[in-house]
């Protein structure tokens, strides 16, 4: 059976005021794909995850989300979609709860019922653990997992990553992409993550575009994704 294009963009234009940064993106992904965007520091990647979420404007292109047209629209409504953004730095709101975090969350999709908690807590115990506690009390690692949780406390069709190895000590970096791998399997969630993390990207990607100067330069089979030299000169170690 031929799986449905879930996003697709078509020489996406976008940047910083003025100043293009993504010079012309070309990017499909389809239903229960695992996606990742690779490359070095500067090039563009969080530029186009902003992009995709609609906290930056396009200055030209498209972007087709599930059969609709959303470049013009503002992040809440692409996220009302679908669209799920964890962003680098994870930005949980630090004086409220895990579970308050967590609420913010249904705000995408409507009442959530309690059984979708569970879920959550079922993936991560350790916000289970530590639900009534203050985010910003949590390690890096465990505010990751909790933005993380808000965001499929909605029910995303699609999950955007931006970096989401950076600062979480290995061991849960690992768990993450477990878990990545286990929700696409087990619920069909589609993928989309930009990372330099070379274990994570491994053990998560089903395929993967190479970004160098705000293009799309090359698109990597499973079996590339696993060639040292081609990693090395990818990812500049």
């Amino acid at each position: 059976m031929t799986k449905k294009m879930l996003l697709e963009t078509q020489q996406l234009r976008s940047g910083y005021g003025s100043k293009p940064v993504l010079q012309g993106i070309n990017l499909t992904i389809t239903e229960g794909e695992i996606l990742a965007v690779i490359g070095r520091n500067g090039v563009g990647k969080s530029t186009l995850m902003k992009s995709l979420i609609g906290l930056l404007s396009p200055h030209s292109g498209t972007i087709q989300f599930d059969q609709q047209s959303i470049e013009q629209l503002p992040p809440f409504k692409r996220a009302r979609l679908g669209l799920g953004y964890v962003p680098q730095g994870r930005d949980v709101f630090p004086r409220m709860t895990v579970e308050e975090n967590l609420q913010v969350g249904e705000s995408l999709s409507g009442k959530v019922t309690r059984h979708k908690y569970e879920e959550i807590y079922d993936y991560f115990p350790i916000l289970a653990e530590r639900r009534k506690q203050a985010a910003g009390t949590l390690s890096g690692g465990q505010q990751q997992q909790l933005a993380i949780g808000r965001v499929l406390i909605g029910s995303p069709k699609l999950m955007l990553l931006d970096e989401p190895s950076e600062g979480i000590q290995p061991s849960i970096v690992k768990d993450i992409a477990r878990l990545m791998v286990r929700l696409n399997k087990e619920q069909g969630l589609t993928v989309i993550f930009v990372e330099q993390n070379l274990e994570m990207i491994q053990s998560m990607a089903q395929r993967c575009y190479v970004m160098d100067k705000g293009l799309l330069t090359e698109e990597l089979s499973p079996d590339a994704l696993n060639d040292p030299e081609t990693m090395k000169r990818c990812l500049s170690i």
